[in-house]
């Protein structure tokens, strides 16, 4: 037990310790970084209002529609770089290589790439561009966060796939199936789980994700692109309401701890199946 305690309380310093105080901060009205008087459930009523529920469709706008497009995109892409192909280990850094780029770089290029008077693809958008409109903030947003989020998809799939015994393949074609057949029948069950832990990791990521959000669209306009996390850190360091901000936080950690349960227990379900 000794020789676990040192990792326990590492543990306990940097999950446990700020969740139990993030839970204390909500039920509290604070002033000046400093809690003034308790006020039970008055912040989450905030939080579950009818801005607050606007925020909350917002996130799972953007965390499902990312998901739709970045998953089967890092699919088709590890289905490709997994063929023996001329210059497949070019086509595997461009392929990546947006992996490497920051959050804060991304959204402030992509910012400046979708400015509707001076960025270089104004032209095929009219107006003032999309990131003036509700829909288009949102819509520029979710492709900027694939864009950023597909290589990990990419990376992981692909590792699933070189997993595939080759075998298996073979022995559907000679069962008459076709390149598609083989793919979904045998493929994709066989790297089911590898897509399962995927779809948690990048879940967890988007609804966690505040820099990208912040920077590109700033939550706006009107309020827009204004996701669970953004607000909580906006009503945090920008507004100084920690209490609202903990509570922010506290509503969003629930939703990570139920989505990472549920898929938990269908990843089980389909092993011991």
């Amino acid at each position: 037990m000794a020789l676990y305690l040192p990792a326990l309380v590492l543990v306990a310093l940097v999950s446990v310790f700020p969740i139990a105080y993030a839970l204390r901060l909500s039920v509290y009205r604070t002033r000046a970084l400093r809690t003034v008087e308790f006020i039970g459930w008055d912040n989450f009523a905030t939080v579950l209002g009818p801005a607050g529920w606007a925020d909350i469709a917002r996130t799972f706008v953007y965390v499902v529609a990312s998901l739709l497009l970045a998953v089967p995109l890092g699919l088709a892409l590890a289905v490709l770089l997994n063929k023996q192909v001329r210059f497949v280990r070019l086509f595997r850094v461009v392929i990546l290589l947006p992996w490497v780029v920051s959050q804060t770089v991304a959204a402030l290029l992509w910012k400046w790439l979708l400015n509707g008077q001076y960025g270089p693809l104004h032209g095929l958008f009219g107006g003032e561009g999309p990131l003036s409109s509700t829909w288009g903030s949102m819509a520029s947003l979710i492709v900027v966060n694939v864009w950023l989020s597909y290589p990990l998809a990419t990376i992981l799939c692909l590792a699933a796939l070189q997993t595939v015994p080759a075998e298996q393949i073979e022995a559907s074609r000679v069962d008459g199936c076709t390149p598609r057949q083989s793919f979904f029948q045998v493929i994709v069950p066989t790297i089911r789980s590898t897509l399962l832990i995927l779809v948690i990791m990048l879940t967890l990521l988007y609804f966690n994700m505040v820099t990208l959000v912040y920077t590109l669209t700033g939550g706006g306009p009107f309020s827009g692109t204004q996701v669970l996390s953004l607000n909580a850190f906006l009503q945090s360091f920008q507004f100084f309401k920690i209490g609202v901000g903990a509570a922010y936080s506290v509503v969003l950690f629930v939703l990570n701890i139920v989505f990472g349960v549920a898929y938990i227990r269908v990843l089980k379900g389909k092993n011991d199946g």
